[in-house]
């Protein structure tokens, strides 16, 4: 059973345009009704304090979409109603995603007055070339002075990279990464570009418009990522996140550590134990604004289905989830969900050929992917999994 903190995640579902490369719920709209919006977070979060037996909130993320697109009596009317079902923890960490426009920088002050601790920027590209390719509406020069203003106002500010990009050269990229660097971050989000099902850059790409880098190619960006962000005083603490000692994403790690969160708005998801209950529920709101919305006003919550996790199920999450992680998955989470210690749960002489291929480091009570097994994470996730 899960420990009584929690975590939750609101989305916003709605951007100004839509990125080629992006397969998350987010939606364009001319007009959005805030009010009716704010009535619908406010439903959802009382089903879930209804629902929940929880004694602290020790973490909230305005997701989305793009959430600095919310007028501050949004985003203040949801921190309110929170902060009048639950108790937020002192230290809770409050982020919330922005885009680099003039306009959204302009709110930085105003979110920072009404609670928010932690910004993340989607910044994508300092190339002005490859921001276009990307389909961000800002340029290089409006990214720097959202970064610099960020700083200005936040402590605890970070921005995301995307790397490995048709025609980026491994030297364009070491540049490119020292410049954000030198911003003062102390926390980067850093993805290789994926071509995901369902974007316009799967067609673009299926039809041959662009060609990617290789695999050898792709694994030198990575490489050469880890050398540079490991100079600056930077710990690659997931796959894809890197920060400076205690900046990582407390909200993040819940996830990837098997905490309970609830998700609130539409398209948004949940890992989380209902009172009195002993299995974990996997819950999912629909994808659409406007059938969110009409749920919600109906039912006081506009879920699509429900889902109770087995303990297999829960076990390969927490697994595929905590390898993810520089740490890696101890004993503590497994504990915590089923009263069982790893060796318990996994057979530890069946990971001995991981463990001589210097690809996994097997202790009593935890277990982790080596920094030379880190390219292949995925595939060595894979392989623990059969042993499960």
């Amino acid at each position: 059973m899960s420990n009584k903190d929690l975590s939750i995640y609101i989305h916003y579902p709605f951007c100004k345009s839509k990125c080629p490369y992006c397969d998350f719920n987010s939606h364009v709209r001319d007009q959005v009704n805030y009010d009716q919006f704010l009535e619908s977070y406010e439903k959802e979060l009382e089903f879930f304090y209804n629902k929940t037996d929880h004694n602290k909130v020790k973490t909230i993320f305005f997701g989305g979409g793009t959430p600095s697109l919310m007028p501050i009596s949004l985003v203040d009317g949801i921190l309110k109603k929170i902060s009048q079902l639950w108790q937020i923890d002192e230290n809770c960490e409050i982020t919330l995603e922005a885009n680099p426009t003039s306009s959204e920088s302009a709110k930085f002050k105003d979110l920072k007055n009404i609670g928010i601790n932690r910004l993340s920027i989607g910044i994508q590209a300092l190339d002005d070339k490859d921001l276009k390719f990307l389909g961000r509406e800002h340029s290089s020069l409006e990214a720097i002075h959202t970064i610099e203003n960020a700083a200005k106002t936040f402590d605890n500010f970070s921005f995301d990279l995307i790397y490995a990009r048709p025609n980026q050269s491994l030297q364009k990229w070491e540049k490119e990464l020292e410049t954000a660097i030198n911003f003062g971050t102390k926390h980067l989000s850093l993805y290789q570009l994926t071509i995901e099902k369902g974007t316009k850059f799967f067609s673009q790409f299926s039809r041959g418009e662009f060609q990617m880098p290789d695999e050898n190619l792709a694994a030198e960006f990575y490489d050469l990522t880890n050398e540079i962000t490991a100079k600056s005083g930077f710990e690659n603490y997931e796959i894809s996140n890197y920060c400076r000692q205690n900046y990582s994403c407390k909200h993040n790690l819940v996830y990837w550590q098997g905490g309970d969160y609830i998700g609130i708005g539409a398209g948004a998801h949940s890992r989380v134990y209902f009172k009195s209950k002993t299995e974990r529920k996997a819950i999912f709101m629909i994808h659409e604004p406007n059938l969110w919305l009409k749920k919600v006003s109906e039912k006081c919550v506009g879920i699509q289905k429900i889902e109770k996790i087995s303990e297999t199920e829960l076990l390969e999450e927490l697994i595929l989830m905590g390898l993810r992680l520089n740490q890696g998955i101890d004993d503590h989470i497994f504990l915590n969900h089923f009263n069982k210690n790893l060796k318990e749960l996994i057979d530890f002489d069946k990971l001995k050929n991981l463990k001589e291929q210097g690809y996994l480091e097997v202790a009593a009570n935890n277990i982790k992917i080596t920094k030379q097994g880190r390219i292949l994470t995925n595939s060595i996730i894979k392989e623990v999994l059969k042993y499960v």
